[in-house]
């Protein structure tokens, strides 16, 4: 049987990621009915938990979750399975967990951290929605119609069969029913009496109760809802006088002591008014004013309750004296810390009260029960006063002071505490007998007293008295806080509304705190869960969090498919959140009837009403790792929404709503606004894409408000009223239910407010049907007359299905016994007039659609159906067979100078008004400014605005594949794939058109990302979205020019160094950058044909001993780059020990561009390509002309061939010191390394002095070198390379392993700067040049020699070209000493902060007088290069794996340890990729990763760079155990 798999991603820190959720979102996986062929015991979905590789949290990393294991084993919420996650550095790691049944549940993650301790990370919450069934019907919960019903008033069971019958016929689905079981005095059906009991005034017994309840429903198709009351207990609860302690009363709650004896005291006041001369009846505000002071004075006056706040000072210093004169005691000096200041009072007395206080800190309990150790405050006192024989007296005015100070506060407290305990009491009493919107209750009785009582009293069957609290609510309350606990002091300064009938349960930190209220509200709560569908949490918010979640345990124990709703007034979003996720709330119930005008109520029903219109398809696009190894299995996961194999991704989303026309806590439409409204406003309601609900008697017009607690009368059953309209519109919503897979995804709405005027347009997204209405209200009854204007339905064929106004048509009569509604009814009107001209719906209303009054009309949307839906999204990752890595680079990528090539200057990139122009022609540009108006469904962006206003964007991106599948039929299927998806949404209308076009956008990125993939490589195929992502450059990088190429007379593609910057003409390729891109874009993605083309291709170029640094197709090479040759050399090496068959390569022939003499020769020169050498013999060649030494001057040197070099500059020399074997070179007049930039300034005085020359030995280069050395003579004792020995300068010759040894041998001798000075002497050091110890010159026998010894970005090339140079001690100081001080976020700091010419921000257009930086001479001086970060990596990856034991196990894996620390070092190269508009990494940063505007936006070896690392854990001997996963 197929699954349901849903894929919950975690971040770095193990949260789960939500980039572009809404803000306090839950959670939630989807409420769907059951996959055909379920069985009880089948798991509802597979949760994936998807960790980035490496992530922090994988070091040692256990996932723990309460899901339980399996179908069998009972949810416990304190109990965890425990799921081994494993450690990799290329693979995300994924652990694929069955959810059995709904709930609410929650996972956390156990690691080591940072500092090698255990930790854990918070846990994390998760809701599984229960499926909901009628008579094997599933429904939706946006199909869900709730009425609530107040029990007590159906009457006797002999009415309820025709009572529901009436309910079920208005097309409700499901009853709310008020609490069923017996209740208390009052009366209230939320005040219970005995909750194990079914009301005896309707039912025998309990069977009997659950019996008529389920046969009912059964009978009716009806689901219920009961409300479930676990905070009170009715004040005469039988059992609450057995168990008392299930209560809040002076001995389970002492600190309320205070509180019941205030309340005894008002009581008693209120019972005295008249012997005390006081108002009996509070008529006005003097009368008021008059029983306030009278309080004051009879009340707080005679109780004296500052007693209960502060210390006894009387007792305090009788103990005090008794303790000093008491010789069977030594009172011992007390150590008082340095940071108290013994001569401030007030610091003496917050020590003590710390240190001396019985209780530590002030309490609320007993009168005076907040006492000091007598003993201890004496070790203070002896130790600030200093004095060996002290005079009691002495102490006794300390202490005295002290104690003062210390009650001071506790005094005020008490102040504060009495001016609300007055202001409250005020409030209340004007509010029951003088407040307009108050009960008026008139004279002051013992029944009605000035104020409720705050506690019940009464003689427990123990024989004492009891006072226990009652319940209520408190105006903006901490939800998270008891206002019953010690936390609170509301109870005594009167803050509660108090419930006098309901007395508040205390059911402690768990059940040994109260065992029989635990054990009765299980039963009550599972008989509950037993015979209803769902539970109405009452006073949710004032639930204990521990509590709900308890009880609803323990109601899913019994029905795990249990609907839980509830109605919370936290008055925060945020703390909603808190509760959804906590306790599963499946749904929160909102309120049509607090709209206070129609602007309001339009705000509301946008809110529920769903998605809008032309809602945009969520695809996973470039955020995610494809599966690329295989084609993907159609339809693998159930609900994706993608042909990738991607299962639907669980996310944030807002908690779901049942938005209520009324609730039987709101006014009627009558009180609050007019009777009429009451059809509009219902019509409105039903609309919504959401559960809705009513209660009963709005259908019914009932004219006000009824009263749970006093109201005695039973529903009437009349047809009066819009029953028969809400039966329509509960049709209508069944209909919109069934046509839909997803009700929450499949259907969108438009909304319009226009005076009184409300529309709401419902539209199904794949199968273009759909409804509308229109709803004029009638709030006050004074509206003016006003028509709507015409809608206009663009592309929608209407047809109106009735139209009704409600009509009062007499006076309301009261009746005695029963409940009734003013008399009125619904009446057909004129259908407003509907006009279709073939491309739209023209409805236009007159005055005869009045105030209250409706239309309702079917809506279809020819074109737009199930076909078109899975016509768009299907079928491109077939069309994307054949396509190879040229005609990807076409199809997904090609900067604007690119684009303009390839179409001789007349095509460019899009642009897009109010946007601007796209990064690429291709389907990456689109994806990038896409992407995020996708994820957040944002259809008013520019974007979307462009696309609905022309068809320009549809064409474009069919038409300008034309100049690049002329030759490519692959790239013409797929095209025509595209072309026919374009013409298909072209006949849309235009509002649908962004769904559409983003979405067949899309899926056309995500088949050409995937078939890209595909051709890049096994390890690629399967790693992380980083490594893809950082893969997918080398198709960005490498294609095809009309303007340059490898080759001088054949286009062949070739690898930009970057783009756009580097992108063109001879710009495009530089010999430095494609060897430094080489392994990781060609090599690593397994592009060996590109790879040996650009080997090639430069190999015909060697000309001095060297490559070119521009290229330019061959026709004008320049050699200016002493670096690049050996680069060269690594990347054969590389081809040779990689690539398939690599040795055969050292055969290849290639035809010279320049004679051997290194005649500077036009490319069309006869003489240009007449010989041929070997890659062998260009090897050597390239060895022995370093050998003899260089040296010659550019050709065409001058101002054309570089307009800021100095003519010295143009002279070359690179020669080796035989007496060391290290390679030199360059001057102060040129820059032959990458660090080249010119100054350019004539104003700063710079033009033709290089920022960063690096003459002499530049250290990456005899990394480089040694490499090569090594290289050739490993060659040579395999046979495959002949040539053992060069010619040295003075015409002696040195054999190859020589000069490899004598580089060995002098190497660190002549970088290294021991970080001990009294090793200088093993050295090549001038201390007085030393800046920085423990770490590798940049250069030796530079020109300027303080430059030797700075800190710079290079020596990590050396150490990854050649390890054995380095003594690994050695190079782990360094490493770690550049990982703490040039290492960025993203890049590494070309110097070394502490370096005076330190320059992080560069800026090239900058043209000052700064000698430094102006016009960017500062390029390596201080600011973040990335490529050089790879290298980096590498290095401190290899050199802590052979020199750091902790970093590798007994069989020479990598650690979490090791691997959990390279990729916190690679999340600002994750971040970056992901966020850039070019998907790429940039070339530089300015300081601490800052964006540096005139840097290349996507670089091709800043990428490469970091895939050799991944590659070195691939294919890397020393990680052969590891391969980068565990």
């Amino acid at each position: 049987m197929s699954q349901r798999t849903l894929l919950l991603r975690l971040s770095n820190s193990g949260e789960p990621e939500n980039s572009e959720g809404i803000s306090n979102g839950i959670y939630i996986l989807p409420a769907l009915p059951h996959l055909k062929g379920y069985k009880k015991g089948d798991p509802l979905f597979h949760l994936v938990f998807q960790l980035n590789a490496a992530s922090s949290v994988t070091r040692d990393g256990t996932l723990l979750t309460n899901l339980p294991k399996d179908s069998s084993s009972p949810f416990k919420r304190h109990e965890y399975s425990e799921y081994l996650i494993g450690s990799s550095f290329d693979k995300d790691a994924s652990i694929s967990v069955p959810i059995f049944r709904p709930g609410s549940y929650n996972y956390f993650i156990r690691y080591t951290d940072a500092n090698d301790t255990s930790a854990t990370t918070e846990k994390f919450y998760f809701n599984v929605p229960p499926a909901l069934y009628i008579n094997g019907e599933y429904v939706a919960f946006n199909a869900l119609n709730v009425e609530t019903v107040v029990s007590k008033w159906v009457g006797s069971l002999s009415n309820w069969e025709t009572f529901f019958t009436r309910v079920a016929d208005k097309g409700y689905n499901m009853i709310h029913f008020t609490p069923l079981q017996e209740r208390g005095s009052s009366d209230s059906p939320y005040s219970i009496y005995d909750q194990l009991q079914y009301d005896p005034k309707i039912f025998k017994d309990n069977s009997e109760a659950i019996s008529v309840i389920k046969k009912l429903l059964a009978n009716h198709g009806l689901l219920s809802l009961t409300d479930v009351v676990w905070n009170h207990t009715a004040d005469n609860s039988e059992w609450l006088r057995e168990y008392p302690d299930s209560g809040y009363n002076a001995e389970t709650a002492p600190h309320l002591t205070a509180a019941i004896e205030l309340d005894a005291s008002l009581l008693e006041f209120s019972r005295n008014l008249k012997s005390l001369s006081l108002p009996t009846e509070i008529n006005n505000e003097h009368d008021l004013h008059l029983v306030v002071d009278g309080i004051s004075q009879h009340v707080i006056g005679k109780l004296q309750l500052w007693q209960y706040y502060v210390f006894n000072k009387e007792d305090t210093l009788a103990e005090i004296k008794k303790n000093f004169y008491d010789s069977t005691y030594k009172i011992t000096p007390v150590d008082i810390p340095t940071s108290v200041n013994k001569d401030s009072i007030e610091e003496l007395a917050t020590y003590t009260l710390e240190v001396a206080s019985v209780h530590g800190q002030p309490i609320l309990e007993k009168r005076f029960s907040n006492k000091l150790d007598a003993r201890k405050f004496l070790g203070i006192l002896y130790t600030v006063l200093e004095a060996r024989d002290l005079d009691f007296e002495v102490v006794a005015q300390k202490s005295s002071a002290i104690i003062d100070q210390i009650n001071a506060p506790l005094y005020s407290s008490y102040d504060d505490d009495v001016k609300s305990i007055l202001s409250q009491v005020s409030d209340r009493i004007k509010f029951l007998r003088l407040a307009g919107n108050g009960p008026k209750l008139g004279l002051v009785t013992d029944k009605n007293p000035l104020t409720e009582a705050y506690f019940t009293r009464f003689t427990g069957k123990d024989g004492k008295s009891w006072a226990l609290a009652n319940n209520g609510w408190i105006w903006g309350g901490n939800p998270l806080v008891d206002f019953a606990s010690s936390k609170s002091k509301a109870y005594l300064r009167r803050e509660v509304i108090v419930w006098s009938d309901c007395v508040k349960l205390r059911y402690g930190s768990g059940p040994s705190d109260s065992p029989h209220l635990w054990e009765r509200m299980i039963q009550y709560t599972q008989d509950c869960a037993r015979t209803f569908s769902g539970f109405r949490i009452d006073n949710c918010h004032s639930t204990p969090l521990h509590v709900g979640e308890a009880l609803l345990d323990a109601a899913r124990e019994v029905n795990s498919n249990l609907y839980v709703v509830a109605e919370l007034f936290t008055g925060s979003e945020e703390m909603d959140k808190f509760f959804v996720e906590r306790l599963g709330i499946n749904t929160l119930i909102r309120e049509a009837m607090q709209a206070w005008n129609v602007q309001e109520l339009s705000r509301l029903v946008h809110k529920h009403g769903g998605r809008p219109i032309g809602s945009l398809t969520w695809l996973p696009l470039d955020d995610f790792a494809l599966p690329a190894d295989k084609e993907p299995t159609k339809g693998k996961y159930i609900d994706s929404y993608t042909e990738m194999e991607i299962p639907k991704v669980l996310t944030k989303q807002a908690p779901h709503a049942m938005f209520m026309d009324c609730t039987h806590d709101n006014e009627m439409p009558a009180q609050k606004r007019t009777p009429e409204d009451t059809l509009p406003n219902a019509a409105l309601v039903a609309f919504c894409s959401s559960a809705i609900g009513s209660v009963y008697g709005y259908d019914e017009i009932f004219p006000r408000l009824l009263d749970v607690v006093n109201e005695t009368r039973q529903y009437s059953i009349e047809d009066n009223g819009i029953g028969q309209v809400k039966k329509k519109l509960h049709a209508i919503r069944k209909n919109l239910a069934a046509e839909s897979e997803d009700i929450l995804r499949d259907h969108e709405m438009y909304i319009h407010h226009e005076g009184q005027y409300i529309t709401i347009q419902r539209h199904n997204a794949k199968t273009g049907k759909g409804w509308f209405l229109i709803a004029r209200s009638k709030f006050d009854g004074h509206e003016g007359p006003q028509t709507l204007s015409p809608v206009v339905l663009s592309g929608t064929i209407a047809k109106c299905e009735f139209s009704y106004t409600l009509k009062v048509t007499g006076e309301y009569q009261h009746s005695d016994t029963v409940l009734t509604g003013i008399p009125a009814k619904v009446e057909e009107i004129r259908s407003p007039a509907i006009e279709f001209n073939g491309k739209e719906t023209i409805i236009k209303v007159d005055d005869s659609f009045i105030t209250g009054s409706i239309a309702v009309f079917s809506t279809e949307i020819p074109g737009v159906d199930l076909s078109l839906d899975k016509f768009v999204k299907e079928g491109a990752v077939e069309a994307s067979l054949g396509l190879d890595l040229s005609d990807l680079n076409a199809l997904l990528y090609r900067c604007s100078s690119e684009e303009r090539d390839a179409s001789f200057g007349k095509e460019d990139v899009y642009s897009i008004p109010g946007y601007g122009a796209l990064v690429y022609a291709g389907l990456e540009g689109w994806n990038t400014a896409l992407k995020h108006v996708i994820w957040q469904n944002n259809l008013g962006h520019p974007i979307c605005d462009h696309i609905r206003q022309g068809e320009w964007a549809l064409d474009y991106i069919v038409n300008r594949l034309d100049i690049y599948s002329k030759n490519s039929p692959n790239l013409k299927k797929f095209q025509e794939w595209l072309r026919s998806r374009i013409e298909a949404i072209k006949k849309v209308p235009y509002f649908l058109r962004p769904h559409y076009f983003t979405l067949v956008v899309g899926i056309a990125y995500e088949a050409a990302r995937f078939r890209a993939l595909r051709g890049l490589g096994v390890h690629v195929q399967t790693a992380t979205n980083f490594v893809q992502s950082l893969a997918l450059t080398s198709v960005q990088m490498i294609g095809r020019m009309n303007n340059t190429s490898l080759l001088p007379t054949e286009q062949v593609s070739c690898i930009a160094a970057g783009l756009p910057h580097f992108s063109n003409d001879y710009m495009r390729c530089w010999g430095r950058d494609v060897f430094i891109s080489f392994r990781g874009l060609m090599l690593v993605t397994e592009r060996y044909d590109d790879a040996k083309n650009h080997i090639l291709g430069f190999a015909k170029t060697l000309k001095h001993g060297l490559i070119p640094n521009l290229l330019d197709a061959g026709r004008n090479p320049r050699y200016n780059a002493r670096d690049a040759v050996w680069f060269f050399l690594q990347a054969i090496q590389e081809y040779v020990k990689y690539a398939p068959d690599g040795i055969k390569i050292l055969d290849e022939r290639v035809a010279r561009r320049f004679p051997l003499d290194d005649t500077y020769i036009p490319h069309t020169d006869k003489r240009a390509f007449s010989y041929e050498s070997s890659i062998r013999e260009v090897i050597y060649e390239i060895l022995a002309r370093h050998a003899k030494g260089i040296k010659y001057r550019e050709a065409n040197a001058g101002p054309n061939l570089d307009s800021q070099m100095k003519d010295e500059g143009f002279n070359v020399e690179v020669y080796i010191d035989w007496k060391t074997g290290l390679v030199h070179g360059g001057s102060q007049s040129n820059c032959g390394t990458w660090m080249d930039k010119m100054g350019e300034s004539e104003k700063a005085g710079s033009k033709g002095v290089p920022g960063t020359p690096r003459d002499g030995a530049a250290i990456e280069l005899q990394g480089l070198m040694k490499s090569a050395l090594r290289f050739v003579n490993e060659l040579n004792t395999k046979g495959s390379f002949e040539y053992t020995e060069v010619e040295k300068n003075d015409g002696s010759k040195i054999s190859l392993v020589d000069w490899e040894k004598l580089v060995q041998d002098n190497f660190e001798k002549h970088f290294f700067i021991p970080v001990d000075a009294s090793d200088d002497d093993k050295f090549v050091v001038d201390a007085s040049l030393v800046n920085r110890r423990g770490i590798y010159k940049d250069l030796y026998r530079s020109g300027k020699p303080y430059e030797d010894y700075q800190l710079r970005a290079n020596f990590p090339i050396a150490m990854v070209a050649a390890p054995e140079l380095f003594t690994p001690k050695n190079a782990l100081a360094a490493l770690r000493t550049a990982d703490r001080v040039i290492r960025g976020p993203v890049g590494l700091r070309t110097l070394d902060p502490s370096d005076w010419n330190y320059r992080p921000y560069y800026n090239n257009s900058e043209d000052s007088e700064d000698f430094a930086t102006s016009k960017g001479r500062n390029y390596h001086q201080g600011p973040e290069w990335v490529w050089v970060f790879g290298y980096f990596l590498r290095a401190f990856m290899l050199f802590h794996y052979i020199e750091d034991k902790s970093c590798k196990t007994e069989s020479g894996e990598l650690t979490d340890f090791m691997l959990t620390g390279l990729n916190a070092r690679i999340q600002g190269h994750q971040k970056w990729i992901k966020e850039s508009p070019w998907a790429g990494l940039t070339e530089l940063t300015n300081k601490d990763g800052a964006f540096c505007y005139d840097s290349s936006p996507t670089q091709a070896w800043s990428t490469s760079c970091l895939l050799d690392l991944y590659y070195d854990l691939w294919s890397d001997e020393h990680y052969k155990n590891s391969n980068g996963r565990k």
